[in-house]
């Protein structure tokens, strides 16, 4: 997350300034005068001490409110730089990556991180494939249209066409090539991108337990890239980029 602020109070020093009475002359032999008695040194006075300028009201930590609508919903609601794409937080049809690039059209920084992560596996020994990388709200539609008519139990997995993260390019589906579903979290291919694809900036965007926050069943396959700052302040897989953003 997330906006932490630093007051500092500032305090003043009071000087004390001290008076010094000088010497009175002394009267001539022949005439008897008694003298003066010597004017007391003043006491000291102390300055006043400043009143502390009050503490600054820290700046909260809650993140802005998404109020896009109509036309607005063609650009993502972001926090702190990061897009957040979910059921409560819709695009438009008109919404995708701004620099599309590669077989998959991910976004060119996530196809740069993820080829980057793809080769560090395979050094490994370990193969990742995508199965499914950047898709527009039209194509999202369709599945998600097919899913209500034929899976219903499984809608969950779906998501609805404005609400899938796939349409920004930040999102991809990974697998070994084999094994898919649930499964797939236990191949060697799901434990070593549980374990490493944070130091790549991509997060398990659907974490186990996490459903009623994500809106989404857990899927082991999705990786959502955020950047590896962010990333890397994850906890764990365990937290979901409401969590981290401060949205739940």
């Amino acid at each position: 997350m997330r906006y932490p602020t630093a007051a500092a109070l500032a305090l003043g020093t009071a000087l004390v300034i001290a008076g010094c009475a000088s010497q009175p002359p002394q009267p001539a032999p022949s005439t008897p005068v008694m003298t003066s008695t010597p004017t007391p040194t003043p006491s000291p006075t102390l300055t006043s001490t400043p009143t502390p300028s009050s503490t600054p009201t820290p700046t909260s930590t809650k993140p802005p409110k998404d109020t896009r609508t109509g036309r607005q919903l063609a650009k993502p609601y972001t926090v702190d730089g990061i897009i957040v794409v979910s059921k409560k937080h819709r695009i438009t049809a008109a919404y995708g990556p701004q620099h599309p690039t590669g077989p998959y059209h991910l976004e060119a920084s996530a196809a740069a991180a993820l080829a980057k992560m793809t080769a560090a596996a395979k050094a490994d020994g370990i193969r990742i494939r995508v199965r499914s990388g950047y898709r527009n709200w039209a194509t999202q539609n369709a599945s998600y249209q097919k899913a209500l008519r034929n899976y219903p139990q499984n809608i969950s997995f779906y998501a609805p066409a404005g609400a899938s993260e796939h349409q920004t390019g930040l999102a991809v589906d990974l697998w070994d090539g084999v094994t898919w579903s649930l499964p797939m979290a236990r191949t060697a291919t799901g434990k070593w991108l549980f374990a490493h694809a944070h130091k790549y900036g991509f997060v398990l965007r659907y974490p186990d337990g996490k459903s009623k926050i994500t809106g989404y069943h857990y899927e082991p396959w999705h990786y959502r890239y955020i950047g590896k700052k962010d990333a890397m302040a994850f906890t764990g897989n365990t937290e979901t980029l409401e969590e981290y953003l401060g949205l739940a």
